[in-house]
C-alpha cells in the first residue's frame, strides 16, 4: 500500500489517555472546588448567622438610612414638580404632565413610609435578617419605580418633547441623565450590599430583577466578574458579626447622603436653565 505522506510516530493512545486525565484532573479541581465553596456556605449559615442580630445601633443607622432613602425620592418629587410647572407652558405636553402627576402621587405614597417609620426597639438581640428582610423587599419595591421613571424621563419623554417642541430646551441635560443613572446604581448597589451581606440566598420578593439582567449580559460577554468595575456585577462580601454590619452601615449612609447631594444640585442646574429660557421667552 502506497504511503499516505510522512507518517506519525506519535502515540495517539497515549495523547488520547494524558488529555483524558487532565479533564478528570479539572473536573475533579472544579468539584472540590464546588465543595469547599458549599461547605464555608453551610458553615456561615450554621455559625455566623446565628450570631448576626440586631442592635441599637443596627436599629438607629437603619432609621437614618431610611431617612436617605427618603431623601432621595424626595429630590424627585421637588424636581418634578417643577419640571410639570414648565410643561404646563407647553399645551402640547399635557399627556407627558399627567404621566409626570401620576409619578409623583405613587412616589409621594411611598415616601410617607420611608418619612413614618420609627425602629422598634423591642427587636434588638432578634435575628439580622428579621430587620433586613422586610426593608429589603420595599427598597426594591420603591427602586423599579424609579427604575421606570428614569426610563421615562431620560428615553421616552425626552423624545416625545423634542418631536412636539421640535427643540431640546425642556428636556434633561446629559449631565442630568448621567447623574440620575450613576445615583440609581448607588442606591441599587446599598440595597443590594444590605441584603446579600448578611445572607447570600436571595430569592423571591428580595430579587434584584436590575442585578440579575446586569450579570446575566455580563456572563454573554464574557466579563470577567472579578475584574469589573461596574459596580453592580461586585460581588458582595458577608459581614461576620453584628458590629461589622453596624460600621458598614454607617459609611454607607454617608455615601448615600453625598450621592443624594450630587443628584440635588444637578436636578438644580436643570430647573435653572429653564427657568432662564421661560424667563427670556417672557422679555420678548
Amino acid at each position: 500500500m502506497a504511503s499516505s505522506g510522512i507518517e506519525s510516530n506519535i502515540p495517539i493512545q497515549d495523547v488520547q489517555n494524558d488529555h483524558e486525565l487532565k479533564e478528570d484532573s479539572a473536573s475533579t479541581l472544579s468539584a472540590s472546588k464546588k465543595k469547599i465553596a458549599e461547605q464555608n456556605t453551610q458553615d456561615y449559615y450554621d455559625f455566623i448567622m446565628p450570631q448576626l442580630q440586631i442592635t441599637e445601633t443596627i436599629l438607629e443607622l437603619t432609621e437614618q438610612v431610611l431617612q436617605q432613602q427618603a431623601s432621595y425620592i424626595s429630590r424627585y418629587i421637588d424636581f418634578l414638580n417643577k419640571y410639570i410647572n414648565y410643561q404646563r407652558k407647553v399645551t402640547t405636553l399635557r399627556f407627558e404632565r399627567a404621566t409626570l402627576i401620576k409619578y409623583v402621587k405613587k412616589l409621594r405614597f411611598l415616601n410617607d413610609f420611608l418619612y413614618n417609620y420609627k425602629p422598634d426597639f423591642s427587636t434588638i438581640g432578634n435575628p439580622l435578617q428579621n430587620l433586613v428582610k422586610p426593608l429589603g423587599s420595599f427598597f426594591i419595591r420603591y427602586l423599579e419605580i424609579i427604575d421606570l421613571l428614569n426610563y421615562y424621563l431620560t428615553q421616552s419623554l425626552r423624545s416625545e418633547t423634542i418631536s412636539k417642541t421640535l427643540n431640546q430646551d425642556l428636556v434633561l441635560s446629559p449631565g442630568s441623565i448621567a447623574m440620575v443613572d450613576k445615583t440609581y446604581r448607588v442606591y441599587v448597589k446599598f440595597v443590594q450590599w444590605f441584603i446579600e451581606s448578611s445572607s447570600s440566598v436571595t430569592t423571591g420578593d428580595l430579587t434584584m430583577e436590575v442585578v440579575q439582567f446586569t450579570r446575566k449580559c455580563a456572563m454573554e460577554d464574557g466579563i470577567d466578574l472579578g475584574e469589573t468595575d461596574d459596580v453592580l456585577l461586585q460581588e458582595v462580601q458577608l459581614v461576620t458579626s453584628s458590629e461589622e454590619f453596624e460600621d458598614l452601615l454607617d459609611k454607607w449612609k454617608q455615601v448615600l447622603s453625598f450621592q443624594c447631594t450630587d443628584l440635588d444640585d444637578t436636578f438644580n442646574e436643570n430647573v435653572k436653565h429653564w427657568s432662564q429660557l421661560f424667563d427670556k421667552r417672557k422679555d420678548k
